[in-house]
């Protein structure tokens, strides 16, 4: 009995103990840390990108060959575009314009890959992982544009013929590389982050780096979805969709000639039709597919970093800084748009 009553007795204190108590493990709350970490990351790499793509790569090497620009568009969270007048927007001075958002992208994140290869903090590494990032954008735009023709790449697409094959199998196989280079870089540091063992540290890593791409993709798509930009939905088309759209156009305009009115099912079947009739090699997919792999590959072999979890002070510091590039843009969008 004197047993059972000090059970009792303790037993509404352990419950109000373990009611207090944190849900989620020390990983877990790291993980979420890190997440945070990432996503003001995230925001800063592809803010600051987003503005030197447009304003100085493709901008900025309009007016350097005697065009200018007209119009200007920025995303918060999503990309942009730029309209600008050349006095031979089809010829070399057209591809120059189309790829030095490119460029400059590249250059930046090679001078930030290249300038950080010694330095061994924590924060020297994650921004050379920014510098990385920027590199396999670069690449994989490149890459998947000119083979697709979408965005910059439609127009490069078209200037280089069949060239475009081995550019764009060139480019894709540098954003192979460099993710490879980036996860054996970078990785170890973040799995650093997360305390416990090795599966502890994976999941976390592997977590919050979904958690942090959710939000910013879910950021970009939900903006993009709100402002409804067709001229961003122009660009972004591949050359396939730009033809099936074409000829359905043509279909239905013999049809209307000939008195008669397509109904929404037969437009719908036709331009199914038309999309096998042009299909092609999903080289975006396939590029994905094996840029997923060399990270996983780049991870097993990433170099460790201080064992150290996301301090509040760093996760503080990304987070203000995404804040800062955010608002960047949205004034330069209300400046120039």
């Amino acid at each position: 009995m004197q047993r059972s009553g000090r059970a009792g007795h303790n037993g509404p204190g352990a419950a109000a103990r373990g009611h207090n108590e944190p849900v989620l493990p020390p990983s877990g709350r790291a993980a979420l840390r890190l997440a945070g970490l990432l996503a003001g990351l995230g925001l800063v790499t592809s803010r600051i990108g987003l503005v030197v793509h447009e304003l100085v790569g493709h901008g900025a090497v309009a007016a350097a060959l005697g065009g200018r620009v007209t119009e200007v568009r920025l995303f918060w969270f999503a990309g942009g575009w730029i309209r600008y007048h050349l006095d031979e927007p089809g010829g070399a001075a057209g591809a120059a314009v189309a790829a030095g958002g490119i460029a400059v992208e590249a250059v930046i994140g090679a001078g930030l890959w290249i300038a950080l290869r010694r330095r061994a903090g924590t924060a020297a590494r994650l921004v050379r992982g920014a510098g990385a990032a920027l590199l396999i954008h670069a690449a994989w735009y490149l890459a998947a544009g000119t083979w697709h023709g979408f965005g910059d790449g439609a127009l490069l697409r078209r200037a280089l013929g069949e060239g475009r094959v081995p550019v764009a199998l060139a480019a894709g196989a540098a954003a192979v590389a460099m993710a490879y280079l980036g996860a054996r870089a970078v990785l170890g540091v973040l799995a650093a982050m997360v305390p416990g063992g090795r599966a502890a540290r994976i999941g976390g890593v592997v977590a919050a780096v979904a958690l942090a791409g959710a939000l910013q993709l879910g950021l970009a798509l939900g903006e993009l979805r709100l402002r409804r930009d067709e001229t961003y939905g122009r660009i972004m088309q591949s050359e396939r969709e730009r033809i099936v759209a074409r000829e359905l156009a043509e279909w239905q305009r013999r049809l209307h000639e000939g008195g008669q009115e397509a109904s929404e099912d037969a437009r719908r079947r036709r331009a199914r039709e038309l999309g096998e009739a042009h299909r092609e090699l999903p080289f975006a997919h396939v590029l994905g597919a094996l840029t997923v792999i060399a990270v996983a590959a780049g991870a097993r072999r990433a170099r460790p970093g201080i064992a150290a979890p996301a301090g509040g002070r760093l996760v503080g510091a990304a987070g203000a800084a995404a804040a800062g590039s955010v608002l960047l843009v949205i004034a330069l969008d209300a400046m120039l748009g």
